[in-house]
């Protein structure tokens, strides 16, 4: 079990305070608009929130990898949203100490996060990376929140594959399967991500995933995942999957 250790929670108040001194408390209302469920934030803008992020880099950079495990840890269980992007960026920049042996720390820091941005930050920053290093053990990972009670692996089951991923059509065959089990959901913000997700590899896998999204459209499948996986198309491909 990791334990905190005076320099970590030095580091850790430091940042927390950092972000606290930045926050603002209208723009962390007004921000609430863009999420659905209850978050927890103090408002601090993205350009703010860079800045604190590269104050502390060098920092950052000397921990050992236990050190950063523990204050990114430390972070995420706070579920306060600029503190949880915190922890992603930590172990962005220590990713090299993130491999097979470190996949039940990542699932267990998910319990921790509570809204799409942090979901999203965690998959493109923390998680891909380790997919492209060791894809057979993380998509095993990724098979196991596909089918999670937690709708948040749900949505970062498929969310992993995303942007340079999907492009890259390495794992169009895996990301397909588990979008198919998914086109069902009952959350707005899983279909959301499987369109997402379907957009993007749209992009690797041209061909085959423009069949599949035809043939979700045939089935009158959510019109949330349809519209968010053609964004990409020109207007003729569109109508040849809107109109079918």
């Amino acid at each position: 079990m990791l334990q905190p250790n005076l320099l970590m929670n030095g580091i850790y108040r430091e940042i927390t305070a950092e972000f606290a001194k930045n926050g603002d408390k209208k723009r962390a209302i007004s921000s609430k608009k863009y999420h659905k469920y209850k978050i927890h934030n103090l408002g601090v803008g993205a350009p703010i929130k860079h800045r604190i992020f590269k104050k502390f880099k060098i920092e950052i950079k000397n921990l050992n990898c236990q050190e950063a495990l523990i204050l990114a840890r430390k972070l995420y269980t706070t579920k306060i949203e600029e503190f949880a992007l915190a922890g992603s960026y930590i172990l962005q920049i220590k990713s090299g100490c993130l491999g097979i042996k470190q996949l039940p720390y990542l699932d267990k820091s998910l319990d921790y996060l509570t809204s799409w941005s942090t979901i999203d930050s965690f998959c493109i920053d923390v998680l891909q990376p380790i997919l492209l290093k060791h894809p057979k053990e993380t998509i095993n990972l990724l098979k196991r929140w596909n089918k999670s009670e937690n709708m948040w692996k749900r949505r970062a089951s498929v969310v992993a594959f995303v942007r340079k991923i999907g492009e890259s059509g390495k794992f169009t065959d895996m990301v397909l399967k588990l979008c198919d089990n998914l086109i069902d959901d009952k959350e707005d913000l899983v279909r959301k991500g499987v369109g997402w997700a379907l957009k993007d590899n749209m992009r690797g896998s041209k061909k085959k995933v423009f069949a599949y999204v035809k043939n979700l459209r045939e089935k009158k499948i959510s019109s949330t995942i349809i519209l968010y996986a053609i964004r990409d198309l020109k207007d003729i491909e569109k109508k040849e999957i809107l109109y079918t």
